[in-house]
């Protein structure tokens, strides 16, 4: 029995897992990430991640820094290496944890490893799913103490969504006009509204033109 639910909750805990890992960079959820993975992953093998590298701009790849009014000298924004950002290989532990892989920053090196792992070149493009922002919500509840507080402080309805007339757009923006209040974007947009309407309908003022006398000082 005791087995039985540990395969049920791997089974749906990886599944959540799998869709909020298409949420994108947030340090908030790779802590959470790295906490199940270290207690329910089982490591396979390395994977190498090639990125290739951006050379500077200011000296286009020289190190030398040439203008008209400097004499040529080190680039000052590579310091004389040519490079923006350096191409380096990420070596990947992938991990399985039900039944899907992850893949787990390893070890970063500037130099080819002359591996005979697989390669991956490029980063990793990760679309979220129509069912990330559920999955992430959950593992958050989950997981991360005080979830409600930083969620309500950094994230609910900090921004309008623009298509509000979608259900899923209702709590956010119920949620912005009470944080927000008179600086709400529906009660900036009401008040722009409101004044150019009560320009549109103000009477014009009639120009008065004074009755001058027949002797004109010129």
């Amino acid at each position: 029995m005791k087995a039985l639910f540990n395969n049920i909750k791997i089974s749906v805990l990886s599944w959540f897992l799998h869709h909020a890992n298409h949420h994108g960079k947030d340090q908030y959820f790779y802590k959470i990430k790295n906490r199940i993975l270290a207690k329910y992953g089982k490591h396979i093998c390395y994977e190498v991640q090639f990125i290739e590298g951006k050379k500077c701009h200011s000296c286009n790849g020289t190190g030398t820094f040439r203008c008209g009014w400097k004499l040529p000298g080190t680039c000052w924004s590579c310091y004389g290496d040519g490079w923006y950002k350096k191409p380096h290989w990420n070596i990947l532990a992938l991990v399985r944890f039900g039944k899907y892989e992850f893949h787990q920053p390893f070890m970063r090196v500037y130099e080819d490893p002359q591996s005979k792992c697989k390669i991956l070149t490029g980063y990793v493009e990760r679309n979220p799913t129509r069912l990330t922002g559920f999955a992430i919500t959950v593992l958050f509840l989950m997981y991360e103490k005080g979830y409600l507080k930083r969620w309500w402080n950094t994230e609910a309805g900090w921004c309008w969504k623009s298509f509000w007339w979608r259900p899923s757009s209702w709590p956010n923006n119920l949620i912005h006009i009470i944080k927000k209040g008179k600086r709400s974007i529906p009660a900036i947009n009401f008040r722009i509204w409101w004044n150019n309407l009560c320009l549109y309908f103000k009477p014009q003022q009639q120009l008065v033109y004074e009755q001058l006398e027949d002797d004109l000082p010129f």
